[in-house]
Order: C-alpha cells, then structure tokens, then sequence
C-alpha cells in the first residue's frame, strides 16, 4: 500500500465518519428534546463517539452530551471524561465539567 492509498482511504473514512456524526449531533438533538435520562441511551451514544476518529468535531459533541449527562448523573459524566482523557491524553472534556460544576456552586450561593 502506498501513501497514496493510504491517503484515499483516509478519505474515504474521514467521509463515513461525518455522516455518523450527522446522525449522532441529530440524536442527540432529540435526546435533549424529549429530556430523555435513561443512562443506557446516554451513554450508548459517548460510547459511540468514542469510537470515532477524534476531530475538533466529535471532541465538541462528546463535550455537550457529557454535560448534558451530568446533570443526570455527575459520577457517570465524570468517568466518561476519564476515558476521554485516557484515550486520547485530552483534558478538555474535565475542565467542561469542572467549569460547570464552578458555575452551579456560584450560582447557588449567589454569587453570579
């Protein structure tokens, strides 16, 4: 195999990947409508993302819906940045979380 059928397949994957991502960003769209929480649906669709090839793209969906998912359940959220950060040596996914966390506790005792 040569660079360029390398190139041509990388391609040709990068194509699939955005038309998963098309489907997943409307998934979860309709996962926020409905204000579904069942767990399993949630993090059916992290697992999901995780498996792509990261770009800015997917980092920026698996960043909404784990916030979203923290406000169901913040151990859960929490593990899936993990991952993240495990996988792909990323910290933006906790720094999302901790920065939504700081924000709720100012919030609450009025100071925002």
């Amino acid at each position: 195999m040569d660079i360029e059928d390398i190139v041509s397949t990388a391609s040709i994957l990068i194509e699939e990947q955005k038309k998963y991502l098309d489907i997943w960003e409307e998934y979860f769209e309709f996962i926020k409508y409905r204000n579904i929480t069942r767990v399993s649906e949630i993090e059916h669709l992290l697992d999901s993302i995780l498996s792509m090839f990261q770009t800015n793209e997917t980092l920026d969906l698996y960043t909404r819906v784990c916030l979203y998912y923290h406000a169901i359940d913040k151990e859960g959220s929490r593990n899936y940045a993990n991952f993240y950060l495990e996988m792909y040596d990323d910290d933006r996914v906790i720094k999302e979380i901790n920065k939504m966390d700081k924000e709720r506790k100012m919030k609450k005792y009025g100071k925002i």
